[in-house]
Formats: C-alpha cells, sequence, structure tokens
C-alpha cells in the first residue's frame, strides 16, 4: 500500500498540515522506508544479542565502538552469515546513533574487503520455456512486448540495449532472411 504523502499547498490550514503530519510519523521514523527501518531492527536485535553472548557491552565512547563492531563482522563471516547481515548492521547502528558516522573505519573495511572476496549470487538467467510462457501470454492480450522479449532474449540483448534500439539499427534485407541488428558501440 502507498504511503500517503503530505502535499504543502498555499490553502491547508496548519491544522490540516498537522492532521497529515501526524498521519505520517515522526521526521526520525520518515529517514527510511517501513521496510528498511524492520532490517534495521532485526540486525540490531542480532547485534545486541552477539554482545549479550559474548558477555560484552556497548562502549561509552564512540570510538570504541570499531572494534565490537569489527568483531561482530568477523564472527559473521565465520559463522557463514550472508553480506546483508554485515551491511544491514552497519547501517543500522549508525542509523540508530548518527553519530557513529564516520566512527567505525574498521568495520567499513571488513566489510569492504567481504564485497571483494565473497561474489554475488547472481539471478539464473531465463529458461526458453519462460519465454515461451511469457511471449504466449503477450500474444494473447496484443501486448507488443511479445517480440521485444524474443529479440532481447535470442540476441542476447541487455535491458538497456533493447530498449534503445531504434528502425535504423535493423536490417532485413528479405523475408526469408534474419534480420541484422546493428548497436554501434556497446559494453561487450
Amino acid at each position: 500500500m502507498a504511503k500517503k504523502k503530505a502535499l504543502s499547498r498555499g490553502d491547508q490550514t496548519k491544522e490540516e498540515r498537522k492532521k497529515v503530519r501526524k498521519s505520517l510519523g515522526t521526521l526520525k521514523r520518515l529517514t527510511v522506508q517501513p521496510k528498511t527501518r524492520e532490517r534495521y531492527s532485526g540486525a540490531l536485535g542480532r547485534f545486541f544479542n552477539f554482545l549479550s553472548r559474548e558477555g560484552l557491552s556497548l562502549p561509552t565512547a564512540r570510538d570504541s565502538m570499531d572494534s565490537i563492531v569489527s568483531d561482530y563482522l568477523e564472527w559473521l563471516w565465520s559463522e557463514g552469515e550472508g553480506r546483508s547481515e554485515a551491511s544491514n548492521a552497519l547501517a543500522a547502528l549508525q542509523d540508530a546513533d548518527p553519530k557513529l558516522r564516520g566512527c567505525l573505519p574498521g568495520s567499513w573495511r571488513l566489510l569492504r574487503t567481504w564485497n571483494a572476496n565473497e561474489i554475488p549470487e547472481r539471478a539464473p538467467p531465463m529458461s526458453e520455456s519462460v519465454l515461451s510462457a511469457m511471449v504466449g501470454w503477450a500474444i494473447m492480450h496484443e501486448h507488443y512486448i511479445a517480440l521485444s522479449l524474443l529479440v532481447g532474449f535470442h540476441g542476447l540483448l541487455r535491458a538497456g540495449e533493447l530498449l534503445g534500439i531504434q528502425a535504423w539499427q535493423v536490417n532485413i534485407t528479405s523475408a526469408a532472411s534474419p534480420a541484422v541488428i546493428s548497436l554501434g558501440l556497446t559494453k561487450n
């Protein structure tokens, strides 16, 4: 469900603005989306559970926080947790205490090292049977996207290349011969 946005109009009264803003919530709560806030809350909970298990407590000085968070990242790494857990933990801590920004250089360095040493899992390519189903659905519903799906799939085109094709880039010499698409300079 889309969240209602406050509109600043000259004909709104102060009371009307107050009512709309009350329905939106505090500015602090609006800094991140609800789903992100949920992820952050979970990540903070797991971080605090780690502290409890290890018999650690939050330091009073922000400068001392980096070593504890670094230890947590090392623990996540050793336990086989996903990189997103580490990323969410760092972001959640800085969201909870914005003054931590810039105080966790060792932790961010570990996260960059994690990123460099663990290749992300890519989405599997679309199978030909899925393509056939999508093209069939598009044809049944008279959507012109059917041809684009086929050209993109069989031409191994990225979305940007497919969407950027113009008529002058397609050369068809006869109805029996294949079409030639000239993309010019591309990434590959």
